[in-house]
């Protein structure tokens, strides 16, 4: 009889080990897929986020592709970039956030106030603009800015240490008309569509 008690006690201990086992398993194949949800929803939204974008360059050579006529709307910087002696040529006409739009952002940002956190440097000979709305968004350039499209600007705290070039006296005359850049930091972070700060000339193509 204790035989028979001590067989049946080893049994149900090795059954409720199974079930153990098995709810262990089921939790742990629970958690993976889970965790691969939640993997595909980070990875949609990342890709919400950059429709239409590019993710970021520290190559002068992928900048330039971003650019081109088939290239991105948005083409961002992720570091310094010296593309000295060099033209940056931008084509194409692009909508970004619903409405005609070219930027090139020169800074990483805070994700949650999505204010920038640190900002870049592109040195070039020249930036060839022949895109509508054409935006400078907060870093440097280094080099002479030839504008030949309408709504060209600055934004945030954007800067440009060369010269600002207008194809006609028109173009000069529109982009004069915008908000000069705020020198208060916090405002000028936020600002958009204004004159930046440049160090040389603005002027019309002689």
């Amino acid at each position: 009889m204790k035989k028979t008690k001590f067989i049946t006690l080893a049994a149900t201990a090795l059954i409720t080990a199974g079930v153990i086992t098995a709810c262990g398993s089921d939790k742990k194949e629970d958690t993976s897929k889970s965790e691969s949800s939640s993997s595909k929803v980070e990875e949609s939204s990342k890709a919400e986020a950059f429709t239409g974008a590019t993710k970021g360059t520290d190559s002068f050579e992928t900048l330039q592709k971003g650019f081109a006529a088939n290239g991105a709307w948005l083409n961002a910087m992720t570091k310094d970039i010296d593309a000295s002696g060099k033209t940056l040529t931008v084509d194409g006409d692009f909508e970004g956030d619903g409405k005609p739009n070219r930027e090139l952002a020169m800074y990483a940002s805070d994700p949650t106030t999505h204010l920038p956190t640190a900002t870049y440097t592109l040195t070039v000979d020249k930036i060839e603009v022949n895109s509508p709305s054409f935006a400078i968004a907060q870093g440097t350039v280094k080099g002479d800015v030839y504008v030949n499209a309408a709504d060209f600007h600055f934004e945030g705290q954007g800067k440009l240490e060369g010269n600002l070039i207008f194809k006609t006296a028109e173009l000069k005359a529109a982009f004069e008309k915008l908000e000069k850049q705020p020198t208060d930091e916090a405002t000028a972070q936020k600002s958009e569509a204004n004159q930046g700060t440049i160090s040389g000339d603005v002027k019309v193509a002689e």
